[in-house]
Formats: structure tokens, C-alpha cells, sequence
């Protein structure tokens, strides 16, 4: 060994490998230098792979590592775990010593040895070795398995050499070990097979059972030099062997050769981990959501069969082999066992929802199996819905049968891969199915296909004439999805709308849930379909989807429109009658506008109790409230509206129309965030003799991005606004911006136990009057504000060459101001009165022209508090 490879291999293991390894007796490691093809392997390595040093070379290693490396590890006693060399050239890995695979209760029962011993047990052997691994067959299903194989291995022992080892494999499968002196290995393993076939069954005590019986087994076996080989190698090629003999018939025998093993060794490594596979039941399962195609929530799920990566197959191949090798059976009992497993762990995601199961109508289960299903998961079955499918067709008396069972159970039904050749019409009327899937064959690119279109089009119609809903799997473009929908599929299912995924989410994606309703309201043409409400009623954003509405209209009375907490936002503009006088609740209620329209108008004289429960969002457009209408704004959930346009509001009206009477008695959240060039929080841009906001309980954030913004009030007439005993947090993005008041007019504002914070940045900012020279008359009393803004020319309370009449008392006031000029309370040109009583006021002004508190041509009293003032400091 070069020095190269020393180097390496004391680099990715230490110094200490050696004494670790000898310790453990269960880990080793190798190097391999494929360049120089020189090789490091430590002893305890050899040991797990059968091998000694003197009979392994470096092109032996290479093969033995490959070897190992592509199993799954059904056979092999040892595991690699191949390790980061960051080098092409060096390959390197830690054999592992697997746990005790003869834990199995009959390998307990007969002494057996454990699988991950024989390596060196075999590596004890001599020359002409014989290792064998049987399958025991035709074992009476009615009777005692454990006496047949406690019987079968007994019989073996009685015509073995004293010194053979058995050693359990799995179930049916057992090894035997001749370390020497096997001359004729034919012969020997042909004795031990007469010796099963004549044998009688006896139980554990020795008691005969049965000397009737059709038992053999099913072997395949290799000689071999002990001393120059490896054991797990033989392993393998035993293992071989049997592959070879199970695929002739059972009871056959087979020795291995290696010939034959290089022509079909990829192929049995297939075979072999597809036994693994159904033997330790490694199936894995990924679920695809099944939704609607009207509002995008998910109506199911799909089970989808998958393997660990070890494996290497997929379901088409597993299905494949399963037909070849007769075991259909076991995977559709693995299938519906498993499945329902996942679903009653599970159950909080099937309340409403169901589960589709693929199923193969020719292998159904046995009643007996069926009646251990029923046992274990019978009040799950309403949930199932048994997909149909099959690569051969199933008699019309096996068909009957298993119909009735599953109509018996309430279990629904599915055609799958409809537009195959194996689902057509006729299968149909023999299925009488609940849902029909058409084959991807019939989805990818249906856009683009004006033929397919008519197709498809023509079997949805014939479908739905017949009651049958219609799912569409595969879907993969919204372009697809948006056809479909317009051909009034029920269902979707496909790569765009959710990947498989090995758990059960709980919603698609919000935006294609959005995506979806929007086609589908597309799909209704340019018809409006209003729903009406009149008198007391609840009405479900779900059933006005699916019956194809689109808008609401209240005339009077009191309503409530409910949603579902995770449901996506939904086209449904809601109008309220002029001079109506009603109330609607919001309950978990996504809106979106469309056209810059808002997503619920009062109209001209209305009055209007918005009562807010749960959480609820309006997307592109919130409330309008026009001249002479009345919004009062309750509940305690939490409202966020979202509006962005050139010019767009929350709750009001547009920076140039008039707004109404805005009142807000919430308990929950407001959640405001306008963007726009012209954007206006609450309010609106004019006023009249019955507009006015109020604010009196809750929590409200508003934020303000633009060229022109306003929080809370009027943007070009006076602001007539009171707000008490809440909590109002304003932000703002905007070159010119009032937090609270008035844009460019009067302003009259009353605020009392408020907890207030303005935080904004921009050209021209003002956080509580009027930005450009307005009257002002504030009354602020029992508050805590804070201000926060930088920006060329700031007035934190009052206002520009005008008028500020302000009355502060009993509060805490923190204002701080970056800008080339700031005012703190009053007016820095103008005239009026500013009386500061019992406060505590901090200023903080970087500027170069800053103005405290007061007016230039006013009076300005302050007492009884403190104040704290540094400008420029």
C-alpha cells in the first residue's frame, strides 16, 4: 500500500480507526485509488465481507464494493455507506455490519443462526463449500406454518453433515451452510429436498400433525473455495441462483453460473429487490390533492405508491413484476392495509374530504382479508374511493362481486386513465363508477389542440349526462387548466396545481386557488348572476361558487357571509341597495376587486353594520362609503385590506370624491396598507355636512406608499375626525403625506386614550393636522404618541401659515424629526394658541430650521410637566 493511500485513508477515518474498529467488531472501511489501483481495507472491513487479506486483490475489491453497492440489501448481511472523497479517482465507504436479521420468532424458535454471522462462519469453510438458500413451497395455508417449516428444517438436519448451518432469511427463505467435503452438490441438495417431501409435520412437542402433505422447496445454490473467495459474495450468488429456479417452477433447482449471472444480473437485482420489497412490506406512499375546479380547495387525495431510492423501481415496474411473478395479490393487499393506515392517522385532514386508492379488480382481497380490513378501518371506508384499474380485464362475475362489496360499504368508486385502451365506454356500464379520470393522454396540451378539445369537451357533456363527475389528472400548464375549466370539469389533479408530497397538506397554493376561481367565473361568460339577500340569512362563499354567482346585493335585513379560514380571495363584489339600513358579517372572507372597484360599496344613504369575525381580507379594493352613507365598523376578528391602484382608498372614498360617515367600534385588528399614486387610508378626498370618521375601540396599522398619501381623514375639505381608547400605528413610504387630518384643508381632531405612532419619510410629511395650511383644532388628552419622520419640510402636530389651535394634557409625547425644516406642535408661521398642560414632551430635531412648539404670531402655555428639547444637540 503506497504512501498516497495511507495519506488518504488516515485523513478520512484518524488516526484511531484501527483500534475503534477491532473494538466494535461492526465497522470497517476501505479506500480505493483507482488510478493507481491501490487499495486500503482494514481487517474488521474483511471480516464483515468474508474475505482475508491474502485472497482479495484490488480488481476483486472493486467488484465486491460494486456488488454491494447496487443491492438494496435484502441478501447481503453488510451495508456500504459510501463516504465524500471530493476526488474522482478515490472511492471510499464504511461497511457496516447490519442488526440481527434471524430476530423473527420461528429463527428464535429453531435455534437458527443470524444472517449477519455467516459471513464468518462461511470464511471458516474449506474447499467444496456449499451454501444454499431455499424457499419453502406448498405449505397448507389451513394448518400451523410454524410446524411445516420447524418440520422442513428438522428433516434437513437429519440428511446434513453434522457441521451445517442454518440460518433464517426471511419468511419462507432459509440458508444452509456446508463448510466441506461436498463432492456431488447436486446430489446433497437433492437429498435434502426428498428429505422435506417425505417428511411428517409435527408440532413443537413432537406431536404428528400430518404425514399428507405436497411440501418442498425451491433452491439455488453455489460451491465454492472457502479460502479464496468472499462470503458475502456467494451470498449473493446463491441468492442468484434461487432467483433463477423460482423463475423456472416451484421446486426447482438451480446451482449458480456465472455465465448467466453477467447476462442477467441487472435484471435479478430488479427481481430481488421487488422480493425485499413485498417481503418487509417497504412500500412508501407520496398524496397528491384532488381539487375543485370551481373554488380550488382540495376534495381529495391520491395515494401514490413509491419505494425508498435503494430500490430503484417505480410503480409501473413493480406492477410489472408483480403480474409476472404472480403476486398482484400482495401488492393490492399491501396497498389497501398501508393506505388506510396513513388515512387513520390522518383523519383530521378528512373531514370533508376523501381518499382515491388504486385497486386492481382481478386480485380483490379474500373474504377473510376482507373481513380483518373491515376490522381495522371499516368506519374509514365512506372516505375511499376505489380507483379501478388494471393492465388485463377482470371476469363479469369477479366484477359483480367486488361492486357489491364496495357498494355495501358505502366505498365510491373511479375510472382510471379514461381514454386508454383498457377504460372505455363499455367499462362504463359495467363499473357504474361515481368518478371518471380522464387519462393524461386527453389533458397535455388540450390548449393548443382544437381537435382534443372537441373530444374532451363531448365526454365531459356525456359524463355529467349520465351523473358521472369528471376529474382531469395531469394537468401541468394553466393554459390547460383555464380549457378545462371552461368545459366544466369537476376536478383537477396534476403537477401544476401540487406535486405528490410524502405528507397531507392542507391547502394548495393561495394563488393558484385564486387562479382557479377566476377561471371558473370566466368560464360563466360575461352573464351576471347576483345573488339577492333579503329578510336574515347565512350565505356560503363556497355554495356562490359552485352555483356560479357572481356578486352579492343586500337589500336589508341582517346577513352572514361566511367563508373558510384558509379559503383563497374570491371575485365577489357586494353592493348594499341605496337607503337600505342592514348589517353583514364577514366570517373568514377573502375578497378581491377587479377594475379598480372596490370589494364592497355602500350605496348613496345607506347605513351599513360591517361586523368582522375571524380573519378576512380585501385584495386590490376595501369599503366604499359615498356621500351620505353610513359605515359602522365592528366585531372582533381581524379585517386586512389590501388596495393598489393609480388612485384606490380602504374605507372611503377617492382622493377626489366625497366620503361619508365612517365609524369604527372594533375589538379585533384593522389592517390597512394603500398603494397608489393618490391613496387614502380612511376617508376620503372631500367632505360634507354628514361625512366624519370616529374611531372609538381595536387596533388598527395602516400603511401608506405613494406620490400622495393620507392616513386617516380628508384629503382636500376639512377633516372632522375623533378617535379614543385604541391603538392606531401609521407608516408611511410617500413624498407627500398626512398621517392623521387633513391633506390641504381644515382639520378638526379629537384624540383621547390613544396610543399613537407615525413613522414616515418623504418630501412633505405632517403625522397629525394639516400639511398644507389648513385651520387645525386639536384636542389630545391621556395619550401616548410617538413620531418618527425625516423628510424636507415636517410638521409633527399642526400646521404651515395658518391657524393651530391645539390643547394637549395628561400625555406622553415623543416627536423626532429629520428633515431642512421641522415643527413640533403649532404653527411656525402662523397664528393661534398651543396650551401643553400636566405633559411630558421629548423633541428631538435634526434640522436646520427647527421650530419647537408654539406659533410665531400666538401664544404658546406649558405647565405643570416636563419637557426635554434638542434640536441640532
Amino acid at each position: 500500500m503506497n504512501e498516497n493511500i495511507t495519506n488518504i485513508a488516515r485523513e478520512l477515518l484518524g488516526s484511531l480507526w484501527e483500534n475503534i474498529t477491532e473494538k466494535a467488531g461492526i465497522l470497517g472501511a476501505y479506500v480505493i485509488d483507482m488510478n493507481s489501483k491501490e487499495y486500503y481495507i482494514d481487517d474488521t472491513a474483511l471480516l464483515l465481507l468474508g474475505c482475508t487479506r491474502g485472497s482479495i486483490s484490488f480488481e476483486y475489491l472493486c467488484e465486491l464494493v460494486q456488488t454491494i453497492e447496487t443491492e438494496s440489501g435484502a441478501d447481503s448481511p453488510v451495508r456500504l455507506e459510501l463516504l465524500d472523497t471530493q476526488s474522482e479517482s478515490i472511492s471510499a465507504g464504511l461497511v457496516i455490519k447490519k442488526n440481527n436479521q434471524g430476530g423473527d420468532e420461528y429463527s428464535q424458535m429453531l435455534g437458527l443462526t443470524a444472517q449477519n454471522a455467516l459471513p464468518a462462519i462461511i470464511a471458516e469453510g474449506s474447499d467444496n463449500a456449499l451454501l444454499m438458500l431455499l424457499r419453502l413451497e406448498h405449505i397448507d395455508a389451513d394448518r400451523d406454518e410454524r410446524s411445516f417449516i420447524n418440520s422442513a428444517i428438522e428433516a434437513m438436519r437429519s440428511v446434513s453433515p453434522e457441521n451445517t448451518v442454518f440460518s433464517y432469511h426471511s419468511r419462507l427463505q432459509y440458508w444452509v451452510f456446508i463448510p466441506q467435503c461436498v463432492n456431488v452438490p447436486i446430489e446433497t441438495v437433492k437429498q435434502m429436498q426428498q428429505a422435506v417431501r417425505s417428511c411428517a409435520i409435527t408440532d413443537e412437542f413432537g406431536v404428528h400433525i400430518s404425514e399428507d402433505h405436497s411440501m418442498t422447496f425451491t433452491g439455488g445454490y453455489v460451491a465454492f473455495n472457502a479460502r479464496e473467495t468472499s462470503s458475502v459474495q456467494q451470498l449473493h450468488y446463491a441468492s442468484f441462483a434461487l432467483y433463477e429456479a423460482i423463475s423456472d417452477k416451484a421446486g426447482s433447482l438451480r446451482s449458480f453460473d456465472q455465465e448467466l449471472y453477467d447476462l442477467q444480473k441487472n435484471d435479478y437485482r430488479k427481481v430481488k429487490n421487488f422480493q425485499y420489497l413485498l417481503e418487509r412490506n417497504g412500500f412508501r406512499y407520496h398524496f397528491q390533492p384532488i381539487v375543485s375546479a370551481k373554488d380550488g380547495s382540495i376534495f381529495a387525495y391520491e395515494a401514490l405508491m413509491r419505494t425508498d431510492v435503494n430500490i430503484g423501481l417505480n410503480p409501473l415496474q413493480i406492477l410489472e413484476m408483480a403480474q409476472k411473478y404472480d403476486r398482484l395479490y400482495d401488492i393490492e393487499h399491501a396497498t389497501l392495509f398501508n393506505v388506510l393506515h396513513h388515512l387513520s392517522q390522518n383523519q383530521y385532514f378528512f373531514k370533508k374530504r376523501k381518499l382515491f386508492i388504486n385497486s386492481i379488480p382481478s386480485s380483490f382481497l379474500s373474504d377473510d382479508d376482507w373481513a380483518m380490513l373491515l376490522g381495522d378501518y371499516g368506519e374509514l371506508l365512506e372516505k375511499v374511493v376505489i380507483e379501478l384499474t388494471e393492465q388485463t380485464d377482470t371476469s363479469d362475475e369477479n366484477l359483480n362481486y367486488l361492486i357489491g362489496r364496495l357498494r355495501k360499504h358505502k366505498i365510491q368508486m373511479a375510472i382510471d386513465d379514461y381514454g386508454t385502451g383498457y377504460s372505455n365506454t363499455s367499462r362504463l356500464i359495467r363499473y357504474t363508477p361515481d368518478y371518471i379520470k380522464l387519462d393524461h393522454s386527453l389533458i397535455s396540451h388540450i390548449d393548443t389542440n382544437v381537435r382534443l378539445q372537441s373530444i374532451v369537451s363531448g365526454l365531459v357533456e356525456m359524463m355529467h349526462s349520465n351523473g358521472f363527475a369528471v376529474l382531469a389528472e395531469g394537468v401541468e400548464t394553466a393554459q390547460e387548466m383555464r380549457t378545462l375549466s371552461h368545459m366544466n370539469v369537476d376536478l383537477f389533479q396534476g403537477f401544476y396545481i401540487s406535486r405528490p408530497k410524502p405528507i397531507f397538506i392542507h391547502e394548495i397554493s393561495e394563488e393558484i386557488q385564486s387562479e382557479i376561481i377566476r377561471y371558473h367565473m370566466e368560464s360563466q361568460g360575461d352573464s351576471q348572476k347576483i345573488y339577492t339577500a333579503t329578510g336574515n340569512s347565512t350565505i356560503s362563499m363556497n355554495e356562490l361558487i359552485r352555483e356560479k354567482y357572481t356578486s352579492v346585493y343586500i337589500s336589508d335585513g341582517e346577513h352572514i357571509l361566511e367563508g373558510e379560514p384558509d379559503m383563497p380571495a374570491v371575485i365577489m363584489p357586494v353592493t348594499v341597495k341605496e337607503e337600505a339600513e342592514c348589517s353583514l358579517t364577514i366570517k373568514n372572507v377573502k375578497l378581491e376587486a377587479v377594475n379598480d372597484e372596490p370589494c364592497i360599496t355602500l350605496g348613496s344613504g345607506s347605513r351599513l353594520k360591517l361586523d368582522i369575525v375571524g380573519e378576512n381580507k380585501m385584495i386590490k379594493g376595501g369599503v366604499q362609503v359615498p356621500s351620505k352613507a353610513e359605515l359602522e365598523l365592528t366585531g372582533g376578528g381581524k379585517l386586512t385590506i389590501l388596495a393598489e391602484s393609480v388612485s384606490c382608498f380602504a374605507i372611503g372614498n377617492e382622493y377626489d370624491l366625497t366620503y361619508g360617515k365612517i365609524r369604527c367600534d372594533m375589538d379585533g385588528v384593522l389592517i390597512i396598507n394603500v398603494c397608489g399614486d393618490n391613496c387614502v387610508g380612511i376617508g376620503g378626498g372631500r367632505s360634507d355636512d354628514n361625512s366624519g370618521i370616529e374611531i372609538t375601540r381595536g387596533m388598527m396599522e395602516i400603511s401608506c406608499s405613494g406620490a400622495v398619501s393620507l392616513g386617516i381623514g380628508s384629503m382636500q375639505e376639512k377633516a372632522d375626525i375623533s378617535i379614543s381608547g385604541c391603538s392606531i400605528s401609521i407608516t408611511a413610504a410617500s413624498a407627500n403625506f398626512t398621517g392623521i387630518g387633513s391633506f390641504e384643508s381644515d382639520a378638526d381632531v379629537k384624540i383621547h386614550d390613544v396610543k399613537l405612532d407615525v413613522i414616515s419619510g418623504g418630501n412633505n410629511q405632517c403625522a397629525l393636522g394639516s400639511l398644507h395650511g389648513g385651520e387645525v383644532d386639536i384636542l389630545i388628552k391621556r395619550c401616548e404618541m410617538t413620531s418618527n419622520i425625516k423628510g424636507r419640510n415636517i410638521i409633527n402636530i399642526g400646521t404651515n401659515s395658518s391657524t393651530a389651535l391645539c390643547d394637549i394634557s395628561n400625555c406622553l409625547i415623543s416627536l423626532y424629526a429629520e428633515g431642512s425644516t421641522a415643527s413640533g406642535i403649532g404653527d411656525s408661521a402662523g397664528d393661534g394658541r398651543v396650551s401643553i398642560r400636566d405633559t411630558e414632551l421629548h423633541i428631538t430635531f435634526m434640522t436646520s430650521n427647527g421650530f419647537a412648539m408654539g406659533c410665531r404670531d400666538g401664544q404658546l402655555h406649558f405647565s405643570g410637566g416636563t419637557k426635554q428639547i434638542s434640536i441640532n444637540e
